[in-house]
């Protein structure tokens, strides 16, 4: 998170492997590639997202981040309701991301996490 406010992109695609596979929120929401991933994350920066809170629930080889604002509201067409979680899924080689799976419930993404148990706290 802290390399994505800085805009460092060069670390950024340090930690994302060549093969990452990111499936948007919508099915249709697709980079089939690391060029294609890059490109998008580049394009989300410019616009300001008001970043209210932030979840981070881990695995061995996943993370979800769950980010709350309530400027995100749709994405396209596609309504959220301030809300939408990412799973990450890491290569166990080297702990690149793989794979990036956004859901607009947060227990969906748990779920694909294999985490439901990871995400309750008192």
């Amino acid at each position: 998170m802290d390399i994505l406010g800085r805009h460092d992109f060069d670390a950024v695609e340090e930690r994302m492997a060549p093969e990452v596979f990111w499936q948007g929120i919508r099915e249709d929401f697709v980079c089939e590639d690391h060029d294609e991933a890059m490109k998008v994350l580049r394009e989300q920066q410019r616009e300001d997202h008001g970043v209210e809170a932030l979840e981070l629930v881990a695995t061995e080889e996943k993370v979800v981040l769950g980010v709350r604002s309530s400027q995100l509201q749709e994405i396209g067409g596609v309504p959220i309701g301030g809300q939408i979680f990412q799973v990450f899924t890491l290569r166990p080689s080297d702990a690149r991301t793989a794979r990036v799976d956004e859901y607009e419930r947060r227990s969906e993404a748990l779920a694909a996490a294999g985490a439901q148990d990871r995400g309750d706290w008192r």
